[in-house]
């Protein structure tokens, strides 16, 4: 099945472990943003109309699923359930899905467009006598509410074969499912493993299934989705070490690592003069593998006798620096090489883990054009933080926002790379944003007008982004797991930020490399938000570092001051934003309030309507009389039964718009830089 704009990955338990005290998107930020914790179903078939369940967080003004770049209205039928009208044109695929609202739009989870019907489990099939019937090519959908496993049945004749799979990371749920199939009497014929079950039938009948979750945990986290196919899945076939193959630059080869570490050896001739460079992926495909490679020089004598002589033992990608707000270790090898004279590189690689899950390995004459970029949430540098929270991209009215941007397997010989992005939402423009040579790590900046509309895009030109998964109250108690997604979305939130941060010039700042530079800095603020703010460098160094920016509390400039001696920045051209917290009181729920506000007007008047009506109907003189008391009087009190709740309504929504204190995430404009030569004494 294809997967158009989409990646997903877990990362394993030796590095989850790692990542359990990274900074956590939105961390200690507040502010009304939506968050996705679960859709409901996790999939549907083109040209379906489907009740949708998302649950969440600020959800409120529902206007769309966004399915990687493609939007579907949301038609609410009651709170957090949707009805969504699948357009019979999408094609079939594994999509991050996102909801677009007032605040924006959410984190991504996984969504399957796929042909195969769908049979939803009730739930209370939880006895073998409730068992549900299904069938081959089809799917199968639904969510441990409770720890009662569920049952279902499915026919099938002799010599006809049955895989069940499912896959929990695959589909953004915490369910991991264990499966059994039985006879009619109750005999066990088959388990499901590694979210696999197989089973070929030796007599025609009716034969059960039963899913459990591995733990008997329960919730909205635990969600399953399983594939009937009568296909059988191919048996693995033991492979052993061969020749060495030829490879060339330019090319990539797709395969899987050996058995028990066994190599893999290619041979790549070049010319001198050349560049390329030499990459080994396998864990950046979301595998759990560590790749190992060895780079020799060959060469042959008259006989054609082989001498290797050492190159290289190529090491993980270094560390990205500045580090990220979320650590992205990869396992994955890379080298880059000119060539001095012509030679023949023989490459040998194997996994250390001793998988066999697929590599690729690519020999390329430059970095990739565009280069894959990924993208992370925006997270207020230096907070401190026990956990992980799930968050969104989203630009604030008249505010600036930013996306932190990693380059992955950069090297020396990698160009400055220009950030760019199109396809906006309504009312937002692009700031851009700039990585330099050599380096891996930069910052793209949106900014929205006063009067944004509401709304979202993927930004297609980023290929991936990365979320924290679930979110985690104590990373000391629970590892932290991180979804890498496609192409980011960035969404517009109806909220007004509390400021603007503006260079007062957007040229190129230069500097030389033992001087000073000062850079002066303009504040548009709320009306509600007075504080002082302190933002931090982003970009230049690593941020426990990196120098601040004081802005005192109600003023309107302000000073931005680089020491590049002490921040020991070489001759080159940099890129770097400010980033830092401002506190400010919101109101949420305004619209629903002032909605309700007027139905309440509406319910008091329709009440002394009624009053009046009765009123008339006892002075009525007439035998009619009776009659139309007692109407008037079952009217009368419809009319308070409905008054009392659009007071209650108004009660209830008046406390949640009651003012509240809120942490939000305030960002300048990308700033230039470029350090000169120290002049010579």
């Amino acid at each position: 099945m294809p997967l158009p704009h989409f990646q997903f990955s877990v990362l394993s338990f030796q590095f989850s472990v790692l990542l359990a005290f990274a900074a956590p998107a939105f961390s200690q930020a507040t502010f009304p943003s939506p968050t996705l914790t679960s859709v409901s179903p996790l999939g549907g078939k083109p040209g379906s109309t489907l009740e949708f369940t998302l649950r969440g967080a600020d959800l409120e003004g529902p206007l769309s699923l966004l399915l990687n770049d493609r939007l579907i209205p949301l038609k609410s039928i009651k709170p957090n359930v949707f009805s969504i009208a699948l357009p019979a044109d999408i094609k079939p695929a594994l999509y991050d899905c996102r909801f677009v609202g007032r605040y924006g739009v959410s984190n991504p989870r996984v969504f399957e467009v796929s042909a195969l019907d769908a049979v939803v489990s009730p739930g209370t099939n939880i006895k073998p006598d409730k068992a549900v019937k299904v069938s081959l090519n089809s799917v199968i959908e639904g969510c441990f509410k409770s720890t009662s496993p569920h049952w279902f049945t499915i026919d099938l004749k002799k010599g006809q074969h049955l895989t069940a799979t499912f896959d929990g990371p695959h589909f953004d749920t915490r369910t991991e499912l264990l499966g059994l199939l039985s006879a009619p009497n109750g005999r066990e014929l088959a388990h499901m493993r590694a979210g696999v079950l197989q089973f070929t039938a030796q007599a025609d009948a009716t034969y059960r299934l039963r899913f459990n979750e591995l733990m008997y945990r329960s919730g909205d986290d635990f969600g399953y989705r399983i594939t009937l196919s009568p296909s059988a899945l191919p048996a693995p076939v033991a492979a052993k070490p061969g020749p060495a193959r030829s490879i060339q630059i330019g090319q990539t080869i797709r395969d899987s690592f050996l058995p028990l570490g066994l190599p893999h050896t290619f041979d790549l001739a070049f010319k001198a003069g050349e560049k390329f460079i030499i990459e080994l992926h396998s864990h950046q495909l979301g595998f759990s593998t560590d790749p190992h490679l060895v780079i020799e020089n060959l060469s042959k004598d008259a006989e054609g006798k082989e001498t290797l002589k050492a190159q290289a033992e190529v090491a993980d990608a270094p560390a990205i620096v500045p580090a990220p707000t979320i650590n992205l270790p990869s396992r994955d090898p890379s080298y880059a090489y000119e060539a001095k004279a012509d030679g023949i590189f023989r490459l040998t690689l194997s996994d250390n883990f001793q998988t066999t899950l697929p590599f690729e390995l690519r020999v390329l004459k430059e970095s990739p054009k565009p280069a894959p970029l990924i993208a992370l949430n925006a997270v207020l540098p230096g907070a401190k933080t026990k956990g992980g929270e799930i968050g969104g991209s989203n630009v604030l009215r008249g505010g600036i926002a930013a996306l932190e941007i990693i380059a992955p397997n950069r090297n020396t010989l990698s160009e400055p790379l220009e950030l760019k992005a199109d396809k906006l939402p309504a009312g937002v423009t692009c700031l851009g944003g700039f990585i330099g040579k050599g380096q891996s790590l930069g910052y793209i900046a949106f900014q929205a007008a006063a009067d944004a509309p509401a709304g979202a895009s993927a930004l297609s030109s980023i290929s991936q982004s990365r979320y924290v998964n679930y979110a985690v109250p104590d990373a000391a108690r629970e590892n932290i797991l991180y979804r890498t997604a496609g192409s980011p979305a960035l969404g517009v939130s109806t909220q007004a930020s509390p400021a603007l941060v503006q260079t007062e010039k957007t040229d190129i700042f230069e500097v030389a490399a033992d001087a000073r530079l000062e850079i002066t800095l303009k504040v548009t603020r709320h009306a509600d938000f007075t504080d002082a703010l302190k933002l931090k460098v982003l970009g230049l160094i690593d941020a426990a570092k990196a120098p601040d920016a004081d802005i005192p509390a109600k003023a309107v400039a302000g000073k931005l001051t680089l020491d590049v001696k002490a921040l020991k920045l070489a001759p080159g051209d940099y890129g770097c934003i400010l980033q830092g917290p401002a506190k400010m009181k919101v109101r949420r729920g305004l619209e629903e309030l002032t909605s309700a506000e007027a139905d309440a007007k509406k319910a008091a008047e329709a009440q002394t309507e009624a009053k009046k009506q009765l009123d008339t109907a006892k002075a009525d003189p007439t035998p009619k009389k009776d009659e139309l008391v007692k109407s008037a009087t079952s009217a009368l009190k419809n009319a308070d039964t409905a008054k009392a709740a659009a007071d209650k309504l108004v009660k209830d929504l008046t406390a949640k718009a009651a003012p509240k204190e809120a942490t939000f995430i305030v960002c300048s404009n990308p700033i230039r830089i470029r350090v000169k030569e120290a002049a010579k004494k």
